[in-house]
């Protein structure tokens, strides 16, 4: 049978990019199969705030985690409910516009055609005008780690845990673990976070995220940056022991080893539909996500960098607008959002780009501890900061840390998207939401530092000070007695 699009895996994203298309009036098939589901940290997350409450953990009580036992089951059961329920609703949509879906193992045949092994009906044979790899990722198991599921486990064994653990080491730069640590953290676990590199989020925008820290080691969180791990190993009374470069050892109830994900490609046999994975079983993609065989893109995890596309809603907007309605190459900025407690979130340039392509640029901020919105919810470390061009004030990036910052910087990407400037947000006639409060605190923060560094007089030359103090200093020496 032949389609308009077929998407492969069971992927957030992917079920977003069917539906996108069954609207527009494609005929299209869904293939799940399994591993192709990467653990659902924005489940996960909402479990874990509806556990310990909104505010930070010191204004919650949690009676819950008395219970460390109870508490692993109602986080387990919470963060599935939330998923599942999402997922059916896509699902029921789906079938409303006249999707079908299988069940079973894909694998290509031809650049255009897919053999499917089902599960009940044998072999299947499907045709598509455009092939969508929605397929997820797995964690990397190396051999030298000796994983059994309760002690030393991957990410994606985290929910089948036992109980909640009281302490807990955190091995690696996965991001989907760093954010199922913080919220670890948040139901009162002691967590440690140890890294080889020596910069957490070396990505972000460094302020941004010098501030993230402290609230993460407010909330319990530990960071050994810069520290290459030995050896790993199980020790007495159901504990792990970690050993670190230099001779320092830890010990904690559990290990989570989270260095890095592998794409679920390797049985997909993408060299019949001409494209080759890197090492990590991952495909390249342009903005549009397009593989290099036009007609094939790839979607969520799968895509590599930057880890945080499955944050970013527009995705599946882009690549089904590509597929069926604009071609042209020039694309809006995306942002990316990272789910911890708080959440970051960013769209656009960092200061350190800016500063190594030479743009002239100036720095807008506004802290949510005093404007409305953070004396509602938010935590006092909460931020959003504007980076923008100091001729044009041009808005050129966002980066926002609070409870809910991949929703607040839908509004700057919109604006960026616009080639709006930052005079944008002190326009009269938007609303006195505590959204727009933080936007145009921010910029009228960004005038204020443009307008007090031109107040100031330049001082006068050192070449001028250096000259008088020489003179004064041969006088000294002529009137001296020898």
């Amino acid at each position: 049978m032949r389609y308009d699009l077929i998407v492969l895996g069971h992927d957030r994203h992917g079920r977003l990019a069917a539906l996108e298309a069954a609207q527009r009036g494609k005929q299209v098939a869904l293939i799940e199969f399994r591993n192709s589901e990467t653990p659902p940290t924005q489940s996960l997350r909402v479990a874990a705030l509806q556990m310990t409450g909104i505010r930070p953990r010191e204004c919650s009580s949690r009676p819950c985690v008395r219970d460390r036992r109870a508490a692993m089951q109602q986080l387990g059961q919470l963060s599935n409910a939330a998923a599942q329920q999402e997922a059916a609703a896509i699902e029921m949509e789906l079938v409303r516009q006249g999707a079908d879906f299988l069940d079973g193992q894909p694998r290509f045949v031809g650049p255009n055609e897919l053999e499917v092994s089902t599960f009940s009906n044998g072999v299947q044979r499907l045709t598509g005008d455009n092939i969508l790899l929605a397929v997820g990722t797995q964690p990397i198991r190396p051999s030298w780690v000796p994983f059994d599921g309760q002690t030393i486990l991957d990410s994606d064994e985290l929910l089948a845990l036992p109980r909640l653990p009281k302490s807990m080491i955190v091995i690696g730069a996965d991001l989907a673990a760093l954010e199922s640590a913080m919220f670890f953290a948040e139901l009162g676990a002691r967590v440690v976070f140890v890294d080889p590199n020596p910069k957490l989020l070396a990505a972000w925008d460094r302020k941004v995220i010098h501030r993230f820290r402290r609230q993460a080691e407010r909330s319990g969180v530990q960071f050994r940056l810069g520290q290459e791990v030995l050896d790993i190993e199980k020790t007495f009374g159901e504990r792990a022991a970690v050993r670190l470069a230099g001779g320092r050892s830890m010990l904690a109830e559990c290990v989570l080893y989270a260095a890095g994900r592998r794409g679920n490609t390797s049985s997909l046999n993408l060299s019949a539909a001409g494209l080759t994975p890197d090492e990590q079983g991952r495909l390249w993609c342009n903005e549009q996500g397009q593989t290099w065989v036009k007609h094939i893109y790839a979607v969520g995890d799968v895509v590599g960098f930057p880890d945080l596309a499955r944050a970013s809603l527009d995705q599946c907007r882009r690549v089904v607008e590509h597929l069926f309605g604009k071609s042209s190459s020039v694309t809006s900025p995306v942002s990316h959002g990272l789910r911890t407690i708080p959440e970051l979130a960013m769209v656009g340039a960092t200061e350190e780009q800016l500063r190594h392509d030479l743009v002239a640029y100036d720095v807008g901020v506004a802290r949510f501890a005093d404007t409305s919105r953070g004396q509602i919810g938010d935590s006092h470390s909460a931020m959003l900061k504007l980076l923008f061009h100091r001729e044009s004030f041009e808005l050129l990036g966002v980066h926002c840390l609070s409870e809910s910052a991949t929703e607040l910087i839908r509004l700057g990407e919109t604006v960026m998207s616009l080639g709006g400037t930052i005079e944008s947000f002190l326009d009269k006639s938007l609303d006195d939401s505590p959204l727009t409060q933080c936007y145009r605190q921010a910029a009228e923060n960004g005038f204020t530092r443009i307008a007090d560094e031109s107040l100031v007089t330049p001082r006068s030359p050192k070449f001028y000070s250096r000259r008088r103090r020489s003179s004064a200093k041969r006088r000294r020496l002529v009137s001296s007695p020898r």
